[in-house]
Order: structure tokens, then sequence, then C-alpha cells
């Protein structure tokens, strides 16, 4: 076998697979398929800026494409994640984006956004949901240069861009000026 494979998987109590891969052992095989038009856009993304607006689990297609921007020398692409959690705990990936943000500070901002965090506890971060002052705040205004890529709940993506499935672009994005051309539902 050449190279590895990694999977980040959130444990639901509820969740058939989610508990059937926390249950198993090393050496347990589990079979996968690809969906080809599961593909929205490839690296390399050809903009010098990208902004990600990420919801819960919708952190995992964001970290495959940091994979590649982060890890490709020469790769000068800029980019802006509003990240969408319930609270500091669940938030998934998060040491892997601290140490990115902290060995790539200059091409990577993350941008934390809690909704439900306790009022009492340390967080000093955003609060709320992604609207419309945070966009502005941290991604890249519209330009011929960047992309955006959103991958989360529902509720998510009919705020900012329109049902996943709808290639019309509506929400926070269509009224601020984005192209539908520019964004990218995973």
């Amino acid at each position: 076998m050449v190279g590895k494979f990694e999977l980040m998987v959130k444990i639901y109590p509820q969740g058939k697979l989610s508990q059937h891969m926390d249950a198993m052992g090393v050496g347990d095989t589990l079979n996968f398929k690809h969906i080809p038009f599961n593909v929205k856009t490839q690296y390399p993304f050809g903009k010098q800026k990208l902004g990600m607006f990420v919801g819960g689990t919708g952190i995992t297609p964001m970290l495959q494409a940091l994979h590649a921007v982060l890890g490709t020398p020469g790769d000068t692409t800029v980019v802006s994640m509003l990240y969408g959690s319930r609270t500091e705990a669940d938030v998934l990936g998060k040491e892997t984006l601290d140490g990115w943000c902290a060995s790539h500070g200059h091409r990577l901002k993350v941008a934390h956004v809690l909704s439900h965090e306790p009022e009492g506890s340390a967080w000093r971060g955003e609060r709320g949901f992604i609207n419309k002052d945070l966009i502005a705040k941290y991604m890249p205004a519209p330009s011929d240069d960047c992309i955006l890529f959103v991958c989360g709940p529902p509720p998510m993506y009919n705020a900012l861009c329109g049902p996943r499935d709808q290639k019309e672009l509506t929400g926070l994005l269509a009224d601020m000026g984005y192209a539908a051309a520019q964004v990218y539902k995973f």
C-alpha cells in the first residue's frame, strides 16, 4: 500500500455510521465509494483570494483544500475562513487550523463564530451567526480574483447563498455583490 488516507469523523450519539467507525479496531476494513458528480472544483483554484464559509462538519472539504493550498510550494493564495460552530468544544480541527495559522499567518486567517457559547465562558471571539458585518470584516471583497467555498448545514446555505442544489446565487453573498460563478457549494 502506498500513502495514507485520513478521515475526520464526528461521533454522533445516535449516528449509526459514526458509532460503527468509532468502534472499529486497527486492521478492520471499511469500503468507500467515490461520487464523481460531487467534485465541485479542483486545485489549483486559479484565484489569489479564497474565502471559506464553514459550519460544523463542513470543515472537512475545507481542510482538503487547505492541504493543497498551504502545502504547495510557490502557491501564494490568501485564505480567509469564517467557521461557525455552536460552542468552542464543537470546533473540529481547531488544533490543525491553529497550527496552520501559526505557520502560514500571512496567508491564512480563521475567525470562529460561536452561536451557543455560554456567556460566562472565556471565549473572546465572535458570537452569533455568520452575517453581513462579519463577511465584510473577514472575507475578500467581491472581485475577479476571489472565489468562495461554502459547506455547512442547510440553514447556513439558505442564509449565505441559497440551497446547496440551487444554481442561482441568493442570500447574503448575492446581496453583497458576489457572482454565482465565484461561489462553490460543497
